[in-house]
């Protein structure tokens, strides 16, 4: 399974991710809340963001394996995402907008472009059998 390859992948940068908000806080003995700390502040939204939309765009992403999707396209997919998401890590945690505002239109549009796949095959079954 293609995504699976993909979810392997972002599971383990979530791990880090996860590692990095735990550190952050034992470093400044901040266990609830941000006390205003701006490093604080962009760790836990990096990490945040990430479980916001890596997990939906991998499941849009299975369901378009489901349904018998190009193996092509389910790597491009999957290369996007990583691209997508690693571009967004970056310009948040260095605050680089341009990386950050790439990395949110390749996730957004990757999740729009399954939805319209998913979309127009689940439409399919309203057609007659030719």
């Amino acid at each position: 399974m293609v995504t699976g390859l993909y979810a392997g992948i972002l599971a383990l940068v979530y791990a880090v991710l996860s590692f990095q908000v735990v550190r952050a806080r034992i470093r400044l003995g901040v266990s609830f809340g941000d006390n205003g700390d701006t490093a604080l502040i962009r760790t836990v939204r990096t990490h945040g963001n990430f479980a916001e939309y890596a997990p939906f765009t991998l499941l849009l992403m299975g369901l378009y394996e489901l349904q018998a999707g190009s193996l092509y396209v389910l790597h491009g997919v999957g290369v996007i995402l990583l691209a997508g998401r690693f571009l967004h890590i970056l310009g948040l945690k260095r605050d680089i907008m341009p990386a950050r505002a790439i990395g949110t239109v390749l996730t957004l549009g990757l999740m729009a472009g399954l939805g319209i796949a998913l979309i127009l095959d689940g439409t399919t079954f309203m057609t007659p059998a030719g």
